[in-house]
C-alpha cells in the first residue's frame, strides 16, 4: 500500500494552515493596502499638479479664486470633468482646450470618503491640491512637503491656500 492515510493528510493540512496564518500576520495585508492607496494618492496629486502647471504655462486655463469654502472642490463632492466644472475649478480661454489636453479626467481618491478625498483651492494666480495619506510611514511626506499642514500632502504653486 502506497497511499496516504487520512490522519497524515489532516496533519499536512493543519501544518499548511499554521504556516499560512503566520505568513498573513507577518505580511500585514491592511498595511500593504494602505501603502498602495497612498502611492496612488501621491501619484494622482502629482499628475494633477503637473497638468495644471503645464496648462497654466501654455495658457490653456485661467484660475479662479476659490478656497476651503468651495463646497464642490473635493473629489467626493465635485465631478471628474476637466472642463473647469469638476472639482478643479478654472476657466478655459477662448480657442483653448483646457486641462483635457493633459489628463482625460480628474482622478478620484482610492477610498474617496471622509478625509480621504482630493481637495482643490486656488487664487487667480496660484493653486493647491491636497490629499491625506493613510499609512503612518508616509507621515514624513506630509510634514516635509513645504505646506502649512503636517497632516496633509500638499502640492501646487502656493501651499497656503487651503
Amino acid at each position: 500500500n502506497k497511499a496516504f492515510t487520512l490522519v497524515e493528510l489532516i496533519v499536512v493540512i493543519a501544518i499548511l494552515a499554521i504556516i499560512s496564518a503566520i505568513l498573513m500576520l507577518q505580511i500585514k495585508p491592511a498595511s500593504i493596502l494602505q501603502k498602495g492607496r497612498d502611492s496612488k494618492r501621491t501619484q494622482d496629486v502629482d499628475t494633477m499638479a503637473k497638468a495644471l502647471n503645464l496648462a497654466l504655462a501654455e495658457g490653456e486655463v485661467t484660475l479662479t479664486a476659490n478656497s476651503s469654502s468651495c463646497t464642490s472642490c473635493t473629489s467626493s463632492t465635485g465631478t471628474q470633468a476637466v472642463d473647469g466644472s469638476g472639482y478643479v475649478k478654472f476657466v478655459i480661454p477662448s480657442g483653448k482646450t483646457g486641462l483635457s489636453k493633459y489628463i482625460p479626467t480628474l482622478p478620484l481618491d482610492p477610498t474617496n470618503t471622509g478625509s480621504y478625498v482630493y481637495k482643490f483651492g486656488s487664487t487667480t494666480s496660484d493653486f493647491e491640491l491636497n490629499a491625506v495619506l493613510e499609512h503612518t510611514e508616509n507621515s514624513s511626506l506630509m510634514s516635509t512637503d513645504g505646506g502649512n499642514s503636517n497632516a496633509i500632502l500638499e502640492m501646487g504653486s502656493s501651499l497656503t491656500i487651503l
